[in-house]
C-alpha cells in the first residue's frame, strides 16, 4: 500500500475568545488500499476512504467540519475529477462535519436517521448549533440495500441497524475487496456505542459477527477509527471486545456493580484498548445496563 503525507495547515482566526490567533496543523495521510480507493486518515483520529475513477469521485464519510478544506486539497492531490457522490456511514460529525464543504454539488447518500438529523438544530448545554444547509444534507436516502454502478464497479451499501446507531451504513467495493464500515471498527480499542441514537453494544458486536461471516477471508476492512484491519485482526478484535463482555456479565451475576467493577480492574488486561475515547471504565458504564442479573 502506497502512503502519501500532506502536511496542511488550519488557521484559526483570532476571535473574541482567543487572545491571537493561532495555526494547527492538520495532518491527512492518503494510504491505496486498492487501485483507485484511498483511505485518508485525517488529524490522527478519523478516516475517510475515496474511490477514484472515469466517472468522478465517490467520498465515504466527510470527516469534521474544520478539516473539510484539507480534505478537498487531498483530494486534489489525488484526482482532478469531481465528487459525484459522497457517502455518510452514519450521523455523527467526524463524518458529517464537512459535508457542507465536500458534499456541495453532489449526491449525498445516507440512511434516514443522518437526513433527520443533520435536518436539525443542534442544541450542546446553552449553545444551539444551527443545521447546516440543505445541500449538505442526505438527497438519497437508504433503509435496506443498494447498488450504485460507479467507476467500472458495483458498490454495494448495505444498512446494519442498532449497533453503533441506528443508521450505519456498509460500503464494499468487490472487485477492489475493499469493505468500509465506519465506526462499526475502531481498530484496536473500544468502540463508542450512541445508545441516545440507537445504538447497542450488544447489537454491534452481533453486527460485527454477521460482516465477519459474510464477506471474503481476503477483505480490506476500514473503520472509522485506527489502522486498516486485516479480517483475522478484526476477528481477533471482536473476541477481545466478547471477552470483557463475558467477564462483566460474570461479575454482574455474582451481583458486582459497575462501580465495583471498575474499583477491582476488572478490564486492566484490555488497558490498551482504552487509550484512544472509550476508557475501561467507560467501557463498563456502556455494557453495564446491557448485562442480566
Amino acid at each position: 500500500m502506497k502512503n502519501i503525507v500532506f502536511a496542511l495547515l488550519l488557521s484559526l482566526l483570532t476571535g473574541a475568545v482567543f487572545a491571537q490567533s493561532e495555526t494547527v496543523k492538520t495532518e491527512v495521510i492518503a494510504t491505496e488500499l486498492a487501485p483507485g480507493i484511498y483511505r485518508l486518515f485525517v488529524d490522527n483520529r478519523v478516516s475517510v476512504a475515496l474511490q477514484t475513477g472515469p466517472d468522478g469521485l465517490l467520498l465515504i464519510d466527510a470527516a469534521y467540519d474544520r478539516t473539510a478544506a484539507e480534505v478537498k486539497e487531498a483530494l486534489r492531490e489525488l484526482s482532478d475529477k469531481e465528487i459525484r457522490f459522497l457517502i455518510n456511514t452514519h450521523l455523527h460529525g467526524d463524518h458529517t462535519g464537512g459535508n457542507a464543504v465536500l458534499g456541495k454539488g453532489a449526491h449525498i447518500i445516507a440512511h434516514p436517521t443522518v437526513k433527520e438529523y443533520l435536518s436539525k438544530d443542534q442544541v450542546r448545554g446553552e449553545t444551539t448549533l444551527p443545521a447546516p444547509p440543505v445541500h449538505a444534507r442526505p438527497d438519497i436516502t437508504i433503509k435496506g440495500a443498494m447498488t450504485l454502478d460507479f467507476n467500472n464497479e458495483t458498490i454495494e451499501i448495505t444498512h446494519l441497524p442498532g449497533g453503533h446507531t441506528g443508521g450505519d451504513l456498509l460500503v464494499y467495493f468487490p472487485a477492489a475487496g475493499v469493505l468500509v464500515v465506519g465506526d462499526l471498527l475502531f481498530a484496536g480499542y473500544f468502540p463508542y456505542v450512541d445508545v441516545s441514537n440507537g445504538g447497542n453494544p450488544l447489537t454491534y458486536l452481533k453486527n460485527v459477527d454477521w460482516i465477519l461471516n459474510n464477506f471474503p477471508d481476503n477483505t480490506i476492512f476500514s473503520g472509522g477509527h485506527g489502522p486498516v484491519f486485516s479480517k483475522t485482526e478484526y476477528k481477533n478484535w471482536l473476541n477481545n471486545l466478547s471477552e470483557t463482555l463475558e467477564v462483566l456479565q460474570k461479575a454482574r451475576s455474582q451481583g458486582m456493580d459497575a462501580e465495583q467493577m471498575k474499583s477491582a480492574g476488572l478490564l486492566n488486561k484490555w488497558a490498551s484498548f482504552g487509550s484512544f475515547f472509550i476508557t475501561e471504565d467507560r467501557w463498563i458504564d456502556t455494557l453495564y445496563p446491557f448485562l442480566q442479573q
